[in-house]
């Protein structure tokens, strides 16, 4: 009834579908935080040692040992983010772990997950429920923008 032998079976269709034209790999949903637009971002697969300045705001969520010093702009450390070392800016915001001295002429939050082992001097803080910080808090809101080298801010705020 059925003849199965190789060479009795007749062609198969021709078509010009293949199966690869429907496939799209699925995306993972992402559970990293992106830096808001105008922001310079850097990723979790750095590690950076040494001083970090610049003129624009400034998404971390990688590792950075040295002082970081963005005096008129924003730091956020994101989640991944481990920072050692001292921070200057006109805010920070802390979704990861900071271990230096803060000085944010505007403000700081310090968000759930977020650490801070320092001492801190804003114009305006937040810390949320969940947060932890170890360390002295010094808030001033007539605080001034904070402009120059970071070695003559640090040691400025050092002999207070």
């Amino acid at each position: 009834m059925w003849n199965n032998a190789p060479g009795n079976q007749p062609p198969a269709p021709k078509s010009n579908y293949t199966a690869y034209e429907d496939f799209k790999p699925a995306q993972a949903p992402s559970t990293q935080q992106h830096a808001p637009n105008g922001s310079a971002n850097l990723g979790p697969g750095l590690t950076l040692r040494g001083e970090l300045s610049g003129q624009e705001d400034v998404y971390l969520d990688c590792k950075v040992e040295g002082p970081i010093n963005f005096g008129g702009n924003r730091v956020t450390v994101g989640k991944n983010s481990v920072v050692t070392g001292d921070v200057v800016a006109r805010e920070a915001v802390l979704h990861g772990k900071l271990s230096g001295d803060l000085r944010a002429h505007d403000r700081v939050e310090v968000k759930n997950g977020g650490a801070l082992v320092g001492d801190l001097v804003t114009g305006r803080i937040s810390i949320e429920e969940g947060a932890y910080f170890k360390g002295h808090i010094e808030v001033d809101p007539s605080s001034k923008p904070i402009r120059g080298d970071l070695g003559t801010i640090l040691k400025s705020g050092s002999q207070s």
